[in-house]
């Protein structure tokens, strides 16, 4: 049921008969009534946090801080090779952490563009921010890791402390 507020001026449905599901013979129309309450319990939560005194504006009210890159990890028996997408992010602003067991991927992407004119200046900034911290499942040597970016793709390759062979796939047969 949804309630009639200033946005909608809906009225609240009512039950249409005796039926148990609402006035139809289906119980599905329950998952869409819920829908309904989800939505409107998440407009209350924005409209609270966007509408208070000294509150960000709403653009910034969004941000969810820095994002985890996809990641890609393979293991190539001597080493792990984990493959990162950072768009936009320069050698510069990356810092990159390993220990024996674990790594940790740091950086920032920032940009400024400037426009003027007789009549009108044109400012656009950007930002993106991107933080990831991986459980290796093998010990590395961290001394001996190398990294390369190209392309907005970062290569990390972390030689093992003790090589295994590389995994080999096995054809299984279902019976």
């Amino acid at each position: 049921m949804q309630r009639k507020d200033e946005e909608t001026r809906i009225e609240p449905r009512t039950s249409e008969g005796p039926s148990l599901w609402g006035g139809t013979s289906t119980p599905f129309r329950w998952f869409g009534e819920m829908d309904r309450w989800f939505d409107d319990a998440r407009r209350e939560f924005e409209r609270a946090w966007t509408s208070w005194p000294g509150a960000l504006s709403t653009s910034l009210a969004r941000f969810e801080g820095p994002r985890a890159p996809a990641i890609d990890v393979r293991d190539d028996g001597a080493e792990l090779v984990v493959t990162a997408e950072l768009p936009g992010v320069s050698k510069e602003d990356l810092e990159i952490r390993a220990t024996a067991d674990g790594l940790e991927i740091k950086a920032e992407a920032q940009g400024a563009r400037e426009e003027r004119d007789d009549g009108y200046v044109y400012r656009e900034r950007s930002y993106a921010g991107f933080y990831r911290n991986l459980s290796l499942p093998a010990n590395v040597a961290p001394e001996k890791v190398v990294a390369t970016l190209e392309n907005g793709v970062l290569e990390i390759r972390l030689p093992k402390q003790e090589p295994t062979p590389a995994p080999k796939a096995v054809k299984v047969k279902v019976q």
